[in-house]
């Protein structure tokens, strides 16, 4: 039995993420979390609930992930905003 809770909801992912980074400036617009919000929204990503994982952001495939290295590589950079000082 796994049990994974992960949202496929913009404002919700935002809020996860902004739970785990207090001390980041991160907003839904292009320069920030806009363009990982944009896949979440799509669904083909989804951001884990940080309350039930150890405070950590994860983000995990959605009902809508396709497997091919150029959205890959697309999400891999938008997730860059979590390595970002």
């Amino acid at each position: 039995m796994n049990i994974e809770f992960a949202t496929c909801e913009r404002h919700r992912a935002l809020d996860f993420i902004k739970r785990v980074y207090p001390s980041k400036e991160i907003s839904d617009s292009p320069d920030s979390a806009g363009p990982l919000l944009d896949f979440v929204e799509q669904d083909l990503v989804r951001i884990q609930d940080p309350m039930m994982y150890g405070n950590r952001i994860q983000v995990v495939p959605g009902n809508n992930w396709k497997e091919d290295a150029e959205t890959r590589r697309k999400i891999t950079v938008a997730c860059m905003l979590f390595h970002k000082d």
